[in-house]
């Protein structure tokens, strides 16, 4: 007789999924973690299904978009603002409209930075000028005096240029409340506007990038993080290490959230409030960093970009896998729960997008369309970890009842084999029976080790399944 084992869908922990979980004969819901997920997001306590990417119309840049920023206008409107290797654009709604201070003047740009105070929007890439916009404008204007660095923040009411030319290490900011203004630092002119400029710690390396704040900020530098507190006064900033063991690992692999930011290490992911770095991709409900480090292509970190979504309140990475050179795996942490998942939409760019009532992602597809995640959902799954039995018997699965809200008909399949370096060998996917609401296997699955996946294209939460089990012969 079929004996019923309750699963609940634990986090996905694909750093220990080459390990068997060990289950007793019960009725009530055992949580098991997940060894695989795909195109699915977690949020207010389950699983959902990932919308599809889908562009907007007349979206396409004529290459590929290194960075994009959106901030709101006086009257609460969206303005975008995307760069590519040679031009800054801004969107009107339905086309493109070339903002650059003249067409293709920022030729051999690699990556842009961008920030704003107060109605400007300003804009680096590291070789040419730094680029302002005031909001309302049709383009861009070089700042005179201006300092060329990699990165750009605001912190309280100063504008702060990173990364300089020759000095990698060192920030500079203008003079308070005027974005445009930049005195010589150590001037007379510089202490009476609070403008200067400071050298943070060599062994740091790059400043990569600058979180901002009312008073105080992040400084994320290849191999450390600074916090940087508004005091005022000729010193103006005072400028504290707070993390000597890791730093950024590419501009674009950083994020703020509020007031956290979530950044990419040599050895994982990490996030900081400013007073400390707390592991995010290692603990009890998270073990991804292992996969992050076994997969990503090294040889691409740059291409990496990260964004945060008030909507699917997960915080999102792109990143390219094996030997892609652009990000083809998406990568999401809910901070609220710990949890991670993953999903396979090919990008060039992602950003943190404002469309005037809440915070979203927005990409670019790796054909330089704009969109957002608004499409329909598609088909993702569940994976378990295999399952092995305290009693010592090997089990048979004959059918399978998914825990699942859905408007489709999700399916089920299962693994059996009998040693844990075994290949998995699946059986074809079950449908869900109409009256039973159950997936029955033909051939029973079945060996020392189960596990079980759910799928399914239009799920408002993937939950767990009831797994009917017939016991074999002892090991």
């Amino acid at each position: 007789m079929a004996q019923p084992f309750v699963l609940a869908f634990g986090p996905w922990l694909p750093d220990g999924a080459d390990a068997a979980f060990s289950m007793t004969f019960q009725y009530q819901a055992t949580p098991i973690p997940l060894a695989d997920v795909l195109n699915v997001y977690f949020s207010q306590g389950a699983y959902r299904s990932l919308p599809t990417f889908a562009a907007s119309a007349g979206g396409a840049l004529g290459a590929q978009a290194l960075a994009a920023v959106t901030t709101l206008s006086g009257t609460g409107s969206p303005i975008i603002v995307a760069g590519d290797a040679s031009d800054l654009f801004q969107w009107t709604g339905s086309a493109w409209s070339n903002a650059s201070s003249a067409a293709g003047t920022y030729a051999g740009a690699a990556h842009w930075s961008f920030a704003r105070l107060g109605e400007c929007l300003l804009a680096t890439d590291g070789v040419h000028a730094l680029q302002s916009l005031t909001l309302g404008d049709p383009s861009f204007a070089a700042v005179a005096g201006a300092p060329i660095g990699n990165v750009l923040g605001v912190i309280n009411q100063s504008v702060l240029v990173g990364s300089l030319t020759g000095y990698p290490y060192r920030v500079q900011w203008g003079a308070i409340g005027q974005p445009t203004v930049f005195p010589t630092p150590l001037t007379n002119d510089a202490l009476a506007n609070q403008a200067g400029q400071s050298d943070l710690d060599q062994d740091f390396g790059e400043v990569m990038f600058i979180g901002g704040g009312p008073q105080v900020g992040v400084i994320l530098q290849r191999n450390g993080v600074t916090r940087a507190t508004y005091t005022g006064g000729d010193v103006v900033f005072n400028f504290l290490p707070i993390e000597r063991k890791r730093g950024l690992i590419a501009r674009g692999a950083a994020v703020q959230a509020g007031s956290v930011t979530h950044y990419i290490s040599d050895d994982g992911f990490w996030m900081t409030d400013g007073s400390a770095s707390q592991n995010t991709g290692s603990s009890r409900s998270a073990q991804c960093n292992k996969w992050f480090l076994d997969n990503v292509n090294w040889n691409a970190v740059s291409a990496i970009r990260a964004a945060w979504d008030a909507t699917l309140k997960n915080v999102l990475y792109a990143i390219p896998t094996g030997t892609n050179t652009l990000p083809d795996t998406l990568l999401l942490l809910h901070p609220e729960s710990g949890y991670w998942t993953k999903a396979a939409i090919p990008v060039e760019c992602l950003w943190t997008d404002n469309d005037g009532t809440r915070l979203r992602v927005g990409l670019f597809s790796q054909a330089h369309a704009l969109g957002y995640l608004t499409g329909a959902t598609q088909s993702g799954y569940c994976e378990t970890y295999d399952l092995a039995f305290t009693d010592q018997q090997t089990r048979y699965l004959s059918e399978a009842l998914p825990h699942i809200q859905c408007t489709d008909s999700p399916t089920m399949r299962a693994a059996g084999k009998e040693a844990l370096d075994d290949a998995l060998i699946y059986t074809p996917d079950a449908a869900r029976d109409p009256f039973t609401r159950t997936c029955a296997f033909d051939t029973l699955p079945g060996g020392r080790f189960v596990r079980t996946r759910l799928t399914s294209s239009a799920a408002s939460a993937f939950q767990g399944a009831t797994l009917y089990l017939e016991q074999g012969g002892g090991i």
